[in-house]
């Protein structure tokens, strides 16, 4: 007798996995679906909603705000994804050498702002970047450089590099405890042969360390990208786009299309762009940052 498509076993298995995809379509795969029809519709959430098929696709892409949101998150992913490895990364190189006690306390310490909310990070450095009594100020009053005493988060230069630094405080923390854990899988035999051949610190860093830690930092990399491009609550907490869209990113005019000007429809288009760029840059992580051979 030919056997059915699915045996008994195989029955089993598809009822235990029955309740994780039923919440997967649920609550991931119906809203994105959902996302992807709206977005070629007007809607103003009370009415049925018009199908205008590509319409908000052809006017999003002569948006001038929607300009500004993109290259204000390109310039973020700098302050999200280059800083914070390149910290990442010296910070991983000089805690390993550190005593396993006093590495641990370290490392504990530095990865601490990542385990916390990042929308009450944003209220905390809403609070230190205050003009009037935040202590950034109040410090370089008393250091005798109050010139530099600036409005940060009002300011229309240094609104976007203020919250980038709190961006890069957040995820640097992250990128090393990665990257610790990438040295602790290499053969100590590797650098002790380079020592012996006369090989310098830098030299092996370069040559060895980094080239060794490719798959940690495409790991790293996807992720920090990812983050910067789907950054909100930390940028809606500091500034909710301004001062004058100064930090205006794809997120917040989406919020702002969405829950302010009743544009949903508009709105899903932005989120469907966000979630192609997302795609975008998976594909090129993956195609350009490859481990060596046998890594």
């Amino acid at each position: 007798m030919k056997s059915s498509v699915l045996d008994a076993p195989a029955r089993k298995n598809l009822i235990f996995l029955l309740p994780g995809l039923i919440l997967y379509a649920t609550f991931v795969l119906g809203p994105i679906i959902a996302a992807a029809v709206l977005g070629f519709t007007e809607w103003n959430g009370i009415s049925a909603p018009k199908f205008v098929w590509f319409k908000n696709y052809i006017e999003l892409f002569g948006d001038p705000y929607f300009g500004i949101a993109l290259r204000n998150n390109a310039m973020l992913m700098f302050f999200y994804c280059v800083l914070p490895l390149l910290i990442g990364v010296a910070l991983a190189s000089i805690v390993s050498a550190i005593k396993s006690r006093e590495q641990l306390a370290i490392r504990t310490l530095l990865f601490m702002p990542y385990i916390m909310p990042s929308a009450v990070l944003g209220i905390i450095w809403q609070w230190l970047y205050n003009p009037a009594f935040g202590p950034i100020n109040q410090i370089l009053k008393g250091l005798g450089l109050g010139a530099l005493a600036l409005p940060w988060l009002g300011d229309f230069n240094f609104a976007l590099p203020a919250v980038g630094i709190v961006a890069t405080w957040y995820y640097f923390g992250f990128c090393m405890v990665i990257f610790l854990t990438g040295l602790q899988r290499l053969d100590d035999s590797v650098f002790e042969a380079a020592r012996v051949d006369g090989a310098g610190s830098l030299y092996i860093f370069r040559r060895i360390t980094l080239p060794l830690l490719l798959p940690e930092i495409r790991i790293v990399l996807l992720l920090t990208i990812i983050a910067s491009i789907k950054s909100f609550d930390l940028i809606f907490t500091m500034t909710r786009g301004g001062p004058a869209n100064a930090t205006l990113v794809p997120n917040i005019y989406m919020y702002e299309l969405g829950f302010q000007l009743g544009r949903y429809g508009y709105a899903a288009s932005v989120a469907i762009i966000g979630a192609i760029l997302i795609f975008i840059v998976n594909y090129a992580v993956h195609r350009f940052v490859r481990p060596a051979d046998g890594v």
